[in-house]
């Protein structure tokens, strides 16, 4: 039986692991315009498609100013607006408030 609840202890120490490496990207990107270096690359790709969840929940979110202009740089570009930023709400909890 799958609980209405959401752990919030649970989610609490995945979005500190998460902005853990986060900080790696973000002291990285004080440096580059993306991750590999001055090239938009597939790693861009594939990290922007993690951070469009990241942004999108109603999370509290560390302060990662490198990485939070970069994802604004991404969302920018008409291909990830068109094929990073969809819907899925299907994939979404109904559970109000998980922060």
């Amino acid at each position: 039986m799958k609980s209405e609840t959401p752990d919030r202890a649970a989610i609490a120490d995945a979005v500190r692991s998460l902005e853990e490496k986060l900080a790696i990207a973000d002291s990285r990107l004080a440096a580059h315009a993306f991750l590999a270096g001055n090239d938009f690359t597939l790693a861009d790709i594939q990290f922007g498609h993690a951070l469009f969840r990241y942004y999108d929940i109603e999370i509290e979110r560390a302060h990662l100013p490198n990485l939070q202009a970069y994802y604004r740089r991404l969302t920018e570009r008409p291909a990830f607006r068109t094929h990073v930023m969809v819907s899925y709400k299907e994939l979404r909890t109904e559970s109000p408030d998980i922060t």
